[in-house]
């Protein structure tokens, strides 16, 4: 084991193997006793951010895929740059393909740092939303700072405090230092424990190790599922071998279920619309497809038995699986697997399930269309 016995003696035996195979690093090793809030309502996400950076007295590490320049993304630029105007360091790193690079240059001049994570190569996007608060507290899931994803969508952010907040500042470390050329030049200190809290391990995904940690983590999930895997994801372009998982997993009885949304991302700068060749292989094996079409829902989670479950920035297509630079969650624990399990069940009734009926009712181009781009899958 590549972590303290302490951690991994606090976890189920059948799933200490996955939490082995995840540690690849000292950053990924799991740890216990983290305070863990799931929120879904982004307003009160939003809300909870602006008073957390402007409670912090030393540290702010932000990192967004999409920060836009609209009234939310000014309302927390706002508070970054007066926090950095009292003496703190404030760190920002920007994703270039989806932000104004003016606009957050402007935190410049109030002393934020910023750096910007470049255009290419255009598949290596960092697509992780992170906010880490005085080494003590940490954000991280699938909201950006745009206000259509936290008034129009269905999201979910989680807050954490605890051990795991130190992993994720080293991650972010690492991120700093090996994309922009210097040392982040602080300690990180050890977090204490609270009493009661949550085993959770802080897994990124780093395009340049090709090591797929996330990949083989859904993978693992599906082949030891016993009873259920449930799922949501706002897009649905899996590598071939999360597909084949996923139908191996429901023909040998597990009951999976994917919530996706039947509407597509109302403000995507690319759609390429293949993801449905993949539903009639699936629906025959007997995964069950639930569309939502109440509203677009960008969450990303799983949960698995009512023990394991996971969250974050990773979508179920191979550009987050396989080319991202991305972050997840990965949680031991009964009471938040059953908190996941109440968010996915839930919106079962704002879906309905897709049938081979449906399918056979999609017009004969599309579906030709949709197989000549399937080859797509690797790249978008």
């Amino acid at each position: 084991m590549l972590f303290p016995v302490a951690a991994v003696s606090q976890i189920r035996e059948e799933y200490r193997p996955l939490a082995d195979m995840l540690a690849t690093l000292p950053e990924r090793e799991p740890t216990e006793g983290n305070l863990v809030e799931l929120m879904t309502e982004g307003p009160e996400v939003f809300e909870k951010l602006q008073e957390d950076i402007l409670a912090a007295e030393e540290t702010i590490h932000a990192e967004y895929f999409i920060f836009n320049a609209d009234y939310e993304g000014n309302t927390i630029r706002t508070a970054l740059r007066l926090k950095a105007l009292d003496g703190l360091e404030v760190r920002f790193i920007a994703e270039d393909f989806c932000t104004n690079g003016a606009f957050v240059n402007n935190m410049k001049k109030c002393g934020v740092e910023v750096k910007h994570h470049a255009l290419t190569p255009l598949r290596c996007r960092n697509h992780q939303k992170l906010l880490l608060l005085d080494r003590k507290v940490g954000y991280t899931g699938g909201l950006n700072i745009a206000h259509d994803n936290i008034f129009d969508w269905e999201d979910i952010t989680v807050r954490l405090r605890g051990p795991v907040v130190a992993k994720m500042e080293q991650l972010y470390a690492k991120m700093w230092e090996r994309h922009f050329g210097k040392s982040s030049a602080y300690d990180i200190p050890a977090i204490q424990p609270y009493e009661g809290g949550a085993i959770v391990q802080s897994v990124d995904e780093n395009p340049e190790t090709k090591t797929h940690l996330n990949l083989k983590a859904y993978i693992w999930a599906l082949e030891h599922a016993k009873d259920y895997f449930y799922a949501k994801t706002p897009y649905f372009k899996p590598p071939q071998e999360l597909a084949d998982a996923l139908a191996d997993a429901a023909r040998r009885g597990v009951d999976v279920r994917l919530i996706i949304p039947w509407e597509k991302d109302p403000v995507a700068v690319i759609e390429v619309p293949f993801e449905r060749v993949f539903y009639e292989d699936l629906v025959k094996a007997g995964v069950h497809l639930h569309m939502r079409t109440d509203k677009f829902d960008h969450s990303k989670m799983f949960v698995v038995d009512d023990y394991l479950s996971s969250t974050g920035s990773i979508n179920l297509d191979a550009l987050s699986l396989l080319y991202n630079f991305e972050n997840n969650l990965y949680f031991y624990d009964a009471n938040i697997a059953l908190q996941i399990k109440s968010i996915i069940e839930d919106d079962f009734e704002n879906c309905f399930e897709l049938t081979m009926e449906h399918i056979n009712a999609f017009p004969a181009w599309q579906k030709r269309f949709e197989k000549t781009f399937r080859i797509l899958g690797k790249v978008f």
